[in-house]
């Protein structure tokens, strides 16, 4: 009988992990402090926004939407984490539809950086 042992699958460590989500986090910081800067603003005017304050204000579903895919990347990271035993972010970043967000989830090189 040959007792080979199976090799750990490749893929990234959790130092990577927590750098792409630590980058993620803080990016959603600054977004969230400019949001509540804008909205402060307008209720101290006392006056309708200015058209770019609407603008900005549509960040609130930016930050919405990345939240939102936070959860379905973290949800295939452990669906995967349980199947192969290792963390792969470019597998489980595929279910990511916001094309930047997924793009710095792979490139955990970049966000240690950051």
């Amino acid at each position: 009988m040959n007792m080979q042992s199976t090799p750990p699958p490749k893929g990234h460590t959790i130092s990577d992990l927590c750098d792409v989500s630590r980058a993620e986090m803080k990016r959603l910081q600054k977004q969230v402090q400019v949001l509540e800067d804008t909205v402060l603003t307008i209720f101290e005017r006392g006056t309708p926004p200015t058209r770019e304050e609407r603008q900005s204000l549509q960040d609130f579903d930016l930050v919405v939407q990345t939240l939102a895919a936070m959860v379905k990347f973290y949800d295939e990271l452990r669906k995967l984490a349980a199947d192969t035993g290792g963390i792969n972010l470019e597998d489980s970043s595929a279910v990511v539809t916001l094309h930047k967000l997924r793009d710095r989830l792979r490139d955990p090189a970049s966000a240690a950086q950051e």
